[in-house]
């Protein structure tokens, strides 16, 4: 790798890991600095709960980070936090009704996703050891997703067309921008609305 490759790969990791050592510190923060009613409080039945943003937030880390991105399971899968967390989905929330949003959010254990959140974390973390010699500027090629695809037994019933087209529209240094701390970032945006609902205020205030 040429000396201004390596230069930029340098700057690009070195930015991504603080922003995303922050980012989770202040989901985690959330978590463990706030009353957990308030938490779980859902102002309109058209907005999700605090709780579930941060849920919604590590599951997508994980499910985007961890066999793509990191060569290993979703720590869902490999520490069983699905049970540990109390709640029945295996999924990342998107398309979730309106009902599931509060039945998550009223029995999931706080303390669990707290764990959850932590090892995401910690996995994540792993990532910049996989990535030294990565051409940034291009997206995933098929061959990569598919090879995820057949290695992973979560993944064996996606027949590929839309997580091919959805890792290929966006080149490599985006998707990692995005999942490790662009997403994470909008939904606390997301939870400082949520809880102007609730407290009358815009702005964090754990």
């Amino acid at each position: 790798m040429k000396e201004n490759s390596m230069t930029l790969h340098s700057t690009f990791f070195a930015a991504l890991k603080a922003n995303h050592a922050r980012t989770n510190n202040e989901l985690h923060a959330i978590l463990t600095n706030t009353d957990p009613l308030r938490l779980r409080t859902r102002p309109h039945p058209e907005m999700n709960t605090m709780v579930w943003s941060i849920w919604h937030s590590y599951r997508c880390e994980d499910a985007c980070i961890g066999r793509f991105v990191v060569p290993e399971q979703q720590v869902l899968t490999t520490q069983d936090f699905n049970t540990r967390m109390n709640i029945p989905y295996l999924g990342d929330g998107f398309g979730m009704s309106a009902d599931d949003v509060l039945a998550l959010s009223t029995t999931i254990d706080i303390a669990a996703l707290a764990a959850y959140g932590n090892a995401v974390t910690a996995q994540s973390t792993k990532a910049y050891a996989h990535m030294t010699e990565w051409d940034l500027a291009v997206p995933f090629s098929e061959v990569e997703v598919r090879k995820a695809l057949k290695t992973y037994a979560d993944l064996a019933s996606d027949e590929g067309t839309g997580t091919i087209e959805y890792m290929g529209s966006m080149t490599k240094a985006d998707y990692l921008m995005k999942h490790l701390y662009g997403h994470s970032q909008y939904h606390l945006g997301e939870i400082s609305a949520i809880d102007g609902q609730i407290t009358g205020k815009r702005f964090f205030t754990w």
